[in-house]
């Protein structure tokens, strides 16, 4: 059966219609179909839309109503023919909103709840074949190691040079240009880098293939020039927590390995400087055939989801059966082929015959794609997702893509563990240094007895003609009160060997307090230090951009400093010796953009840039080296926050009430006090500011200040937050 309908309520449905990973039937019927006047639709296309079930697959966007005018006419006899027009498109728009609903649990569900994007076999092909196409051949002049686990090449053509990344990572492990590293100082920590430098270092990159079928096993050939045969390989294996970078001469002989994997670790393969490198074993699974029947393919679908399903206990899924069957199949691409068809990744294998048809069309078109070459790759704008079968927005270069999504999802990661790591330290050293102040506020009260104690022994030294052997106690007069008081004496000593003993006792702890109180002083002073870091460590609750993995990998360098933990240990060597103690050369680069990289940055209604830092160590550099004459500083009173400059400098005109209300604001809400209705706000010129010798970061003495009462809720990052949130 069909239904013929008029373009405007199609058109309108379709237009609204979104998908986080594809909603390829929508737009690619209404690119083929919106030319007509009118237009055959078959029932179940309207169906998989109006269903409940699917709405994980589909999502739309609220039809206005204005859009949902009765212009549809029916011609056949059908289940919905005596529905009127305008019942129909309210069934629309309830559809979606039902789809909106959805969309917006699937928002409020944890971000670890989605399914990583992984660069499968399909991304690679693509990766390979951008990267043949526009750097091959290309010059290898550097090798460089950027962190534990990422090796970037730089290739260098007649027209242009980029860096090639290698990332060996379990879950971003991706292969694809991208910008300059920021390799740092730390590159020093890792030989590979240094022995893979020296090895190929002058050689052009010659070719990129792939040399197993349906394995992410990528082979880049090395040789002294274009044209001539290679003289080194790279092979470069993304398998997951397995993923590793080998080179090895065209005879099979590895000279280097990211990973050695020996017989212990592995029996069916070593892979160690010296032995022969082999390809990994074919992975299981059937390999994809686009001849292949669809009653065959149904069947090995079905059966491998009946497999998963007696393993797992859980239904037989789609979704599950085609990464359990063949090979080179990930679960994103399984997912993003469900939604291409239209079909619910989740549904059971037991779906209805035409989903299964319309499926398999996208299975063999996807097969297609990858025989002829003939690739879309998008992204979604939104999530940062790509995509290379043409279901997203389309663009010119997938390695952007990639690298952006694969380096936002390694830096989540590594924010959630550091974060992690951080939290536990501070928690240990606030616990440990609260406890030491209750010692020493308890030795400081045993001080307070001393005088206690000194008033017995002059007590007894006045009645000592009254003492005769064998007493073992003496009744004398308190001086103060007039009342008799017992002062017990010891069997075998005088009445003056009593009272030196007590004059002795006293003495110790009065020398106990006065050595007790700059111990305390300075177990005050590291509390509150630590408050502050822990502050600045609540301010970044989550990770949304680099500068907030930057921001808890200051705060680490801050306890490392301070002994309340160790240097990581793919630190530099010049950051293990400041740790240790040794002094380091400070920066005198002058406060261009680079020295401003990192801070939170607001405009002032009048135009002027407002800094916050983000930890301790940017609060030195921002009132420190940042600030200058004419600027405002300002800071929490009372309690621990950020440093807040309103550089009123740069614009050579004074700061207005609103701009210094506005920065009195940002510092109240980047402060431990956002949770008042109003904080009392330190302001004073960088000019009255001075960092004590040897305090801690962020630790200043301010000589001349006014005060101004900040509201946090009136902040624009109070603003900025609730925009986010919603």
């Amino acid at each position: 059966m069909y239904w013929r309908l008029s373009t405007t309520p199609i058109s309108c449905l379709y237009r609204v219609a979104r998908s986080e990973i594809a909603v390829g039937f929508c737009r690619r019927q209404l690119r083929s179909l919106s030319a007509a006047p009118a237009f055959i639709v078959a029932p179940v296309s309207l169906h998989l839309l109006c269903s409940r079930h699917r709405s994980s697959t589909l999502h739309h966007a609220n039809v206005p109503s204005r859009n949902c005018q009765p212009a549809c006419t029916w011609s056949r006899d059908l289940a919905y023919r005596k529905q009127p027009r305008t019942s129909i498109c309210r069934q629309i728009c309830h559809t979606t909103a039902l789809f909106d609903a959805e969309r917006q649990q699937q928002q409020d569900e944890p971000k670890k709840a989605r399914q990583q994007l992984t660069m499968d076999y399909t991304a690679l092909v693509v990766s390979i074949q951008e990267l043949k196409t526009r750097w091959i051949p290309a010059k290898v002049e550097q090798a460089v190691q950027s962190d534990k686990q990422t090796l970037c090449l730089r290739l260098r053509t007649m027209d242009a040079s980029t860096w090639l990344y290698l990332c060996w990572h379990p879950v971003s492990g991706r292969i694809c240009t991208g910008p300059s590293p920021d390799r740092g100082a730390a590159a020093e920590a890792f030989s590979f880098g240094e022995q893979i430098q020296s090895q190929i270092k002058g050689l052009v990159l010659l070719d990129a293939t792939i040399p197993q079928a349906w394995e992410r096993v990528v082979q880049l050939s090395l040789g002294k020039r274009p044209g001539t045969s290679a003289t080194l390989h790279i092979y470069f294996e993304i398998m997951g927590r397995y993923s590793n970078v080998v080179v090895a001469e065209p005879n099979g002989n590895i000279l280097l390995c990211a990973y050695q994997v020996g017989s212990r670790m592995s029996s069916a393969r070593q892979l160690q400087t010296g032995g022969t490198y082999q390809l990994p074993p074919q992975p299981q699974g059937i390999q994809p055939d686009l001849s292949e029947s669809f009653d065959s393919w149904q069947q090995n679908i079905s059966q491998a989801a009946q497999m998963v399903s007696g393993q797992t206990g859980q239904a037989a899924l789609l979704n599950k059966g085609m990464v359990r069957a063949y090979q080179g199949v990930s679960p994103a691409l399984s997912q993003e082929l469900c939604a291409l068809a239209a079909v619910f990744s989740q549904d059971p294998v037991d779906t209805p015959a035409h989903e299964w048809q319309d499926l398999f069309k996208q299975w063999q078109n996807w097969l297609t794609r990858l025989q002829d070459g003939n690739f879309a790759p998008g992204v979604d704008l939104d999530t940062g997702r790509y995509s290379v079968l043409g279901s997203l927005p389309q663009i010119s270069s997938v390695h952007g893509a990639m690298h952006d999504y694969h380096t936002q999802s390694e830096g989540s990661e590594q924010f959630k563990q550091l974060q992690q790591q951080l939290s536990t330290v501070l928690t240990r050293a606030l616990h440990k240094m609260r406890s030491k102040i209750t010692n020493f506020e308890k030795q400081m009260g045993s001080t307070e007895e001393s005088q206690a104690i000194q008033k017995q022994a002059d007590m007894l030294t006045a009645n000592i003609y009254r003492w005769q052997p064998g007493m073992t106690a003496l009744d004398v007069e308190d001086w103060d009160t007039g009342k008799s008081v017992t002062i017990p004496l010891q069997t075998g000593k005088t009445a003056v060997e009593v009272a030196e003993g007590l004059y002795k006792q006293a003495r110790k702890r009065r020398r106990a307090g006065d050595t007790i109180i700059p111990l305390l002083e300075i177990a005050n002073a590291d509390l509150a230090y630590l408050q502050e870091v822990e502050d600045a460590f609540c301010q970044v609750s989550e990770y949304k951009e680099a500068d907030d993995l930057e921001t808890l990998k200051g705060i680490q360098w801050e306890l490392v400093a301070g002994k309340y933990m160790r240097a990581p240990s793919d630190a530099s060597l010049e950051d293990k010796g400041r740790a240790k103690g040794k002094k380091g050369r400070m920066s005198k680069a002058g406060v261009g953009a680079a020295a401003l990289q990192g801070f939170r940055k607001y405009t002032s209604p009048a135009g002027i840039q407002v800094l916050v830092g983000r930890n301790n160590k940017q609060n030195d550099e921002l009132t420190n080296r940042v600030a200058k004459a004419g600027d405002v500083w300002m800071h929490a009173r009372g309690c621990p926050g950020a440093h807040v400059l309103l550089r009123a400098s740069v614009t050579n005109r004074d700061a207005s009430d609103q701009d210094l209300q506005f920065a009195a604001d940002l510092a109240a809400w980047h402060s431990k006090g956002k949770g008042e209705g109003k904080c009392p706000v330190i302001m004073a010129s960088p000019t009255d500011i001075k960092k004590p010798k040897g305090a801690p970061p962020g630790k200043v003495l301010v000589s001349k200040e006014k005060t101004i009462m900040g509201r946090p809720d009136h902040s624009i990052a109070r603003q900025q937050e609730q925009q986010t949130l919603s």
